[in-house]
């Protein structure tokens, strides 16, 4: 269990200085099974639900239904307030298939291996040492579920 950062996340944020603008209008994919070894590496396990504004379709390069970052307090990026990110299990989660971790691409969502991709993982669970962390992490078919809280946290020491 441990947060994921892509190098071309690492490069982008060290270019811009904004994990904000970075990751502008991204989406959030679920998959189960364990996470990769590097957020760089191909995407492993089902792929069970994708993130979005109100569970609208996403389109790679289009700003629509993109997930955007609010403000920043004490080193804590939080979600949008106005936004609600929410999404629904895909036909392959089928009756209850375990949520093992997700991906946070950027708008363009490039997928597969790449060392220039801009994206962050992380393990879900239902406890508060996992990166994402749900009531219940079994993603049903059809079945809602709703991001009320996601943070990205610089660690301060």
């Amino acid at each position: 269990m441990a947060e994921r950062l892509s190098t071309g996340f690492v490069n982008a944020v060290n270019a811009t200085g904004s994990v904000k603008s970075v990751m502008a209008d991204g989406v959030i994919y679920i998959y189960s099974g364990t996470q990769p070894a590097t957020a760089d590496a191909v995407e492993s396990g089902t792929l069970l639900m994708v993130i979005t504004v109100n569970a609208g379709a996403f389109t790679p390069g289009s700003a629509t239904n993109g997930l955007e970052m609010g403000t920043s307090t004490d080193g804590v990026l939080s979600k949008a307030a106005g936004e609600t990110w929410k999404g629904v299990g895909l036909a392959a989660a089928g009756t209850g298939t375990t949520a093992g971790w997700y991906r946070w691409y950027a708008n363009a969502r490039t997928q597969g291996a790449s060392t220039t991709a801009v994206r962050v993982d992380g393990a879900i669970g239902t406890t508060s040492s996992y990166e994402m962390q749900l009531t219940n992490n079994v993603i049903v078919e059809g079945g809602e579920l709703i991001l009320q809280t996601f943070n990205y946290n610089f660690t301060k020491q």
